[in-house]
């Protein structure tokens, strides 16, 4: 049995391999660099580091995000580095045996990013592989904007 941390975002159900999670925690605003990706919601503090959130459903579905109060980010390990991603709704952390899961390969998508597929009677939740969800022009934008805001805040560190 694997575990999962399944969640909504743009009416869809996702999950995330638990290994991959660092933490989830309340949403909040970013604080806007310049010249963003569409989906690039900004960078917010997270244990006196500079984390970069993600509107996921606005990568993955090109759907702005609704905010409410069941709005999380969910802090991943991408790339050897935390990103944030911004979900709608968490619905916990789920088990699933081999049984409900089905690999991409069997479905034949070609986004590198979907690791698979949890059949259940009511539900199919995707399965993301994070270190593959943006493409290599993208993932070089994103490294940028991330190494940006590192640098803005450990010069800001040494006043």
């Amino acid at each position: 049995m694997k575990q999962y941390i399944v969640f909504k975002t743009s009416s869809q159900s996702l999950a995330i391999g638990i290994e991959e999670v660092d933490k989830i925690i309340e949403f909040e605003e970013g604080k806007k660099i310049p010249e963003p990706l569409p989906y690039m919601l900004g960078v917010i503090e997270y244990n006196e580091k500079v984390l970069p959130i993600v509107d996921l459903g606005k990568r993955l579905y090109n759907r702005d995000l609704v905010k409410d109060t069941d709005t999380k980010i969910i802090v991943i390990n991408w790339k050897e580095r935390l990103l944030g991603l911004v979900v709608d709704d968490i619905l916990g952390i789920k088990s699933y045996g081999e049984e409900y899961e089905e690999p991409n390969n069997e479905m034949e998508t070609n986004k590198e990013y979907l690791n698979g597929f949890i059949k259940l009677p009511d539900d199919i939740i995707i399965v993301l592989n994070v270190d593959k969800l943006f493409d290599r022009d993208q993932d070089e934008f994103l490294m940028e904007d991330i190494k940006m805001s590192t640098i803005k805040n450990e010069s800001e560190e040494e006043k």
